[in-house]
């Protein structure tokens, strides 16, 4: 006779494999949508701009600090092929996140379990802002990719117990990997900040370094923005002036403020999961979590309701992106089997981060979504066509021997460089600075004849009138998929004759 137990533990043993198996498929497909993306995915707008601050490098950038922008500059020696250039390394950086993230699980876990450890993978693929951030070249590959790893630095220096000399070394390399991440993007602080917040505030308990280390570790951290300073001092304060001054938008109604709000946190919903955001909150401040893993989740939810907070707050004077809270995420990363904890729920979490990669990859390689229920939204149509644009530009350079050419939407003129190859380009937008007006104040000329390219969205402003003695229509550029209308771009000739 078989005894029940037995069969029991045969019938856990049949499902683990069974589940094995799934996981398995859904990582292959993760990895098909992945390969299919780097195959089919032309650059998005702000791709092709970052890549043209990589043909033009500097010690930093208008819009960001620079290191991203090294990396690409430097990922150019092994190939000249632009679209290697801005798929390689959010790649490359997956990659090196994930075997951190492996290895991560396996110090963690006293005895191994694989399919612990696969499904783990699979909750961080489906994150849909890590399925989006590691397709595409923005900074935030590498700001997530630093962050990361200094976390498992951080949490190795509150593991290793009495060690002093270890817990250090790793608190240092915890410090230069965050200063490193400051210097890819400037939301990186909210990580930084509320980590120190939360050691100050529990440091009666947890321990932590002296007050003498974290001084030195701060005067670290701003050494190493000394190309982001020095770039400032020699440009007028422009990217601080930018982001602490221009994008604030004082004075505003409710309306205003409420339609921020609104905005931040219907992205934050879909970006970050509904899933993970309901089980986040459902036990924010249950203390059911053993072992060291205790305080460090406790210091993650800390940075994250503390990144919150503050840009809620940030959204009465300004726009809040939703994926500038992506620092205060990466701390929780490794455990989200331990926050996401019913397998419903995981489940639930890695199909919605299915369904979302593969709308990503439609949208921006095959068709855009948003045509499928009426007009093509902004962003993604201006993706499309870019073939018929090139070809058409190129016409009327020829028939008005045009050597410049002026765009409206700092988007569009990057896109144009990136599909045509032609660098003979400026932007002037009307209401914002870019990184096209510091390249301009090397050379303020826009010659005899020059093509301006407009569209609804960015109409001919006083910034572009008034560089010209008179502007004339040319013709109109449709963009069609089919005989779905896609988008319309305005041709005009701007003379100084």
């Amino acid at each position: 006779m078989i005894s029940n137990s037995t069969k029991a533990n045969s019938f856990r043993r049949v499902i683990g494999s069974l589940e094995t198996v799934l996981l398995l498929f859904l990582l292959l497909f993760f990895l098909i949508i992945k390969i299919l993306f780097l195959i089919y995915a032309g650059p998005l707008p702000d791709e092709a701009y970052y890549w043209l601050w990589s043909k033009n490098v500097a010690i930093s950038y208008f819009d960001h600090p620079p290191l991203a922008t090294w990396v690409q500059t430097f990922i150019r020696h092994f190939s000249d092929n632009k679209y290697f250039e801005i798929r390689a390394l959010p790649i490359i950086s997956l990659g090196f996140v994930l075997i951190i993230m492996i290895a991560w699980q396996r110090y963690m876990s006293k005895k191994p379990d694989y399919n612990e450890f696969l499904k783990s993978v699979l909750l961080f693929l489906a994150f849909p802002i890590y399925a989006v951030f590691f397709c595409i070249s923005f900074p935030d590959f590498l700001l997530i990719t630093l962050l990361f790893t200094s976390s498992f630095c951080l949490f190795l220096y509150f593991d290793r117990g009495n060690n002093q000399n270890k817990r250090l070394y790793y608190w240092y390399l915890a410090v230069f990997l965050f200063s490193l991440a400051l210097l890819t993007k400037y939301n990186a602080v909210l990580f930084g900040v509320g980590v120190l917040a939360y050691i100050l505030y529990k440091k009666k308990y947890i321990g932590g370094p002296s007050y003498g280390h974290i001084i030195a570790s701060t005067v670290i951290i701003f050494m190493m923005q000394t190309p982001v300073i020095l770039w400032n001092l020699s440009n007028d304060f422009a990217s601080f002036s930018f982001h602490l001054n221009d994008r604030l938008d004082r004075g505003q109604g409710l309306s205003y403020v409420l339609k921020n709000l609104v905005g931040f946190l219907l992205g934050v919903l879909v970006a970050f999961s509904p899933v993970f955001i309901f089980n986040t909150k459902s036990n924010f401040f249950l203390k059911n979590y053993s072992g060291n893993k205790k305080n460090f989740i406790e210091m993650g939810k800390f940075v994250l309701l503390f990144s919150v907070i503050f840009c809620l707050f940030l959204c009465l004077f300004t726009n809040v992106l939703y994926y500038w809270l992506t620092p205060a995420i990466v701390l929780l990363t490794p455990f989200l089997i331990e926050i996401i904890k019913s397998r419903i729920s995981q489940y639930l979490h890695i199909f919605y981060g299915l369904l979302i990669s593969i709308i990503l990859l439609v949208n921006v390689s095959f068709y855009p979504i948003s045509a499928l229920f009426g007009d093509v939204d902004r962003e993604t149509a201006i993706l499309y066509g870019w073939e018929k644009i090139v070809d058409a530009i190129s016409k009327e350079k020829k028939i008005h021997d045009v050597k410049k050419i002026v765009f409206s939407d700092y988007r569009l003129g990057s896109l144009y460089i990136f599909h045509s190859d032609d660098f003979g380009v400026d932007v002037l937008m009307e209401d914002r600075r870019t990184q096209f007006d510091i390249w301009r104040d090397k050379e303020n000329s826009f010659g005899a004849n020059t093509l301006i390219i407009l569209d609804q969205d960015f109409p001919m402003g006083q910034n572009i009138i008034s560089k010209f003695n008179s502007i004339n229509f040319v013709r109109d550029i449709e963009i069609q998929i089919g005989n779905k209308y896609i988008k319309k771009y305005q041709v005009f000739l701007g003379t100084n004759t």
